[in-house]
C-alpha cells in the first residue's frame, strides 16, 4: 500500500489520527470479487487489522500508512454546516491495481476524531453491512458507486437506539472528496480553492490539465456538474432512493456515496421518501434531480473565487442538458427502445403516473413487460390494479416499438438486459442483518454473489422476484447508523 495523495493538499484539509481498534475483531465478509478486479494481494489477517483498526506501530510501518480525517463542510437538509468533516472515518491509504490506477481505503467506524462533535465515532453491524450491500447492488446495475472491500466486527457494543454489535467497513474508491470539501476551501480563501482544485485535476481530471490553465477551474466544474447529472439519471432509472443528498454526501467524481437511509423501491411512488427522519421530504425521489442541481448550485458557489459567473451558469446548464438526455436513455433501455425521439418524454412521464396512481411493483413492471404480448402476458397485468387503465398507454407503446424495426426477441432481449431479475429490497436487507447479528453470515455472502450479477434469471431466487407482502413493504429508516 502506498500513503494517501491526499497528504499533498495542505494541512488545513486533514488531521491525523489513528483508528480506536476493535477488541478481539473477527472479519465476517471480504468482497473478494473487489480484490480480485484491483489485484490486490492481502490476505485475511492484513485485511482484519486494516479493517477493525489494529494498526501497530509496525504495522503502519509495514503497510505504509499515515491515517487521516478528512476536513469538509457542507450543506445539510439546506443549511450551512460549518463543523463536517470526517466524524468516523479514516483514509487509511492507497492501494494500485495493475493500470495503476490508485484507490483510497477508508475505516468506516473507526472511532472519534477532531470532527466528531457529539458522536462515538463508531458504526454497527446493521449500518455496514446496509453500505455493502447497497453498494454492491448499485455496482452490479451499472450505477457509479463507492465499493466495500471488507467488514470487522466483535461483541463490543456500540448505543443506538439500542445496544448493537460494533463494526467497521473499508471503503474503496479513488477519492472520498466532497463537494464539501470545495464548501470548506472556499472559507478558507483562494489559495486554498485552487490548491484543491489542481489536484482534483491532477488526480482525477487529468484530460482536462492540458487546457488553458484560465480555463481548467471552469471546464472542472463542469464536468463534475456532468458526473452528478449522470448519476442522478441512473438513481432514477433503477428506482434508487438516496435519503441524505447534503452536499457532503456528493462524490466530486459523480459516485454514489455515504450510504444511510437508502431504499430501492417496491411500488412506485413519485413522492416517495425512504427516511423518517426526512419529515419535509426534502430527499424524496422525484425531488432528487432538483437537489442533484441545487448541490451544485452550492458547489458553483463555492467555486465563486476561481471562475467567472458564466463559467457557472454553463457548468449548472451543464447538469440540465446532460440529465434530461441521461433519463430517457437510461427509461428507453428499460423499455427495450433502441432511439430516442421527441415523444419518448412524454411516453415515459405517462407510464410513471399510471404507476404511481396504482401503485406498481417498480421492477417487476419493467421486466415483465418483455412478456407483453405474449402467452405469458398475464404475468405482467397481474401487477396492476385496475390493468385497463394501462391499455391505452400499452398501445402506444406497441406503436413507438414498431417504429424501431426491432425484432421481438430483440426487444425482449433488451428489456431482460436492462432490468434486473433480483433488486436489494429493503425487508431482505433487513433479514440479511438479522441472520449476521445472529452469527450466521452466509446469506450476505450469498446475496453480494447474486448482486453482482442481477439481470441474470437466479432461479434459486425466485421467492424474491415476486411482489412483496403487506407487511414486507415501506419499510423506512432514519439517520441512525
Amino acid at each position: 500500500m502506498q500513503q494517501s495523495a491526499f497528504l499533498k493538499l495542505p494541512k488545513s484539509f486533514y488531521e491525523l489520527v489513528l483508528p480506536e481498534p476493535q477488541q478481539n475483531a473477527r472479519l465476517v465478509a471480504v468482497n473478494h470479487s473487489l480484490l480480485d478486479e484491483l489485484n490486490c494481494d492481502l490476505n485475511d489477517k492484513q485485511l482484519l487489522a486494516l479493517a477493525s483498526g489494529n494498526l501497530t506501530d509496525e504495522s503502519l510501518i509495514n503497510f505504509n500508512l499515515i491515517p487521516l480525517a478528512q476536513k469538509y463542510t457542507g450543506h445539510q437538509f439546506g443549511y450551512y454546516n460549518p463543523d463536517l468533516g470526517d466524524g468516523r472515518g479514516l483514509l487509511l491509504g492507497q492501494w494500485h491495481d495493475k493500470n495503476n490506477q490508485a484507490w483510497e481505503f477508508h475505516l468506516k467506524g473507526a472511532g472519534r476524531t477532531p470532527f466528531s462533535r457529539r458522536g462515538d465515532g463508531r458504526a454497527v453491524l446493521r449500518s455496514v453491512i446496509r453500505e455493502y450491500l447497497a453498494s454492491e447492488a448499485l455496482h452490479g446495475l451499472g450505477v457509479p458507486t463507492t465499493r466495500a472491500l471488507a467488514i470487522a466486527s466483535s461483541q463490543e457494543q456500540v448505543q443506538r437506539e439500542i445496544f448493537e454489535p460494533r463494526a467497521s467497513l473499508i471503503r474503496v474508491t479513488p477519492t472520498h472528496i466532497r463537494f464539501g470539501h470545495f464548501e470548506w476551501a472556499a472559507s478558507l480563501g483562494k489559495e486554498a480553492l485552487d490548491a484543491l482544485i489542481a489536484f482534483v485535476i491532477e488526480h482525477y481530471y487529468s484530460e482536462l490539465a492540458d487546457l488553458p490553465e484560465t480555463e481548467q477551474a471552469g471546464a472542472l466544474l463542469k464536468a463534475v456538474c456532468g458526473r452528478t447529472a449522470t448519476l442522478m439519471a441512473k438513481w432514477q432509472a433503477v428506482g434508487f432512493n438516496h435519503g441524505v443528498m447534503n452536499s457532503d454526501n456528493m462524490s466530486i467524481i459523480g459516485e454514489t456515496f455515504d450510504f444511510g437511509p437508502y431504499a430501492f423501491f417496491d411500488d412506485f411512488q413519485i413522492e416517495y421518501i425512504c427516511n423518517h427522519s426526512d419529515v419535509e421530504g426534502r430527499y424524496a425521489y422525484n425531488q432528487q434531480p432538483k437537489i442533484g442541481v441545487w448541490n451544485c448550485q452550492v458547489l458553483a458557489a463555492a467555486f465563486g473565487q476561481s471562475v467567472t459567473e458564466a463559467e457557472q451558469t454553463a457548468a449548472l446548464d451543464h447538469f440540465v442538458q446532460t440529465y434530461n438526455q441521461q433519463y430517457v436513455n437510461e427509461m428507453n433501455a428499460k423499455l427495450g427502445l433502441a432511439t430516442q425521439q421527441d415523444t419518448d418524454k412524454d411516453l415515459i412521464g405517462d407510464l410513471l403516473v399510471l404507476m404511481d396512481k396504482q401503485r406498481v411493483d417498480f421492477s417487476l413492471f419493467f421486466r415483465r413487460l418483455a412478456k407483453l404480448g405474449h402467452t405469458d402476458e398475464n404475468e405482467l397485468r397481474q401487477l396492476l390494479k385496475e390493468p385497463s387503465e394501462f391499455d391505452e398507454w400499452f398501445e402506444r407503446y406497441h406503436l413507438r416499438v414498431a417504429q424501431e424495426e426491432l425484432g421481438e426477441t430483440e426487444r425482449q432481449q433488451r428489456i431482460l438486459t436492462n432490468n434486473p431479475s433480483i433488486i436489494l429490497r429493503n425487508y431482505i436487507a433487513q433479514q440479511i442483518i438479522e441472520a449476521a447479528e445472529v452469527g450466521n453470515f452466509q446469506p450476505l455472502n450469498d446475496w453480494v454473489k447474486a448482486l453482482h450479477s442481477p439481470f441474470e434469471n437466479h432461479p434459486g431466487l425466485a421467492e424474491f422476484q415476486q411482489s412483496p407482502t403487506p407487511e414486507q413493504k415501506g419499510l423506512q429508516l432514519s439517520c441512525s447508523s
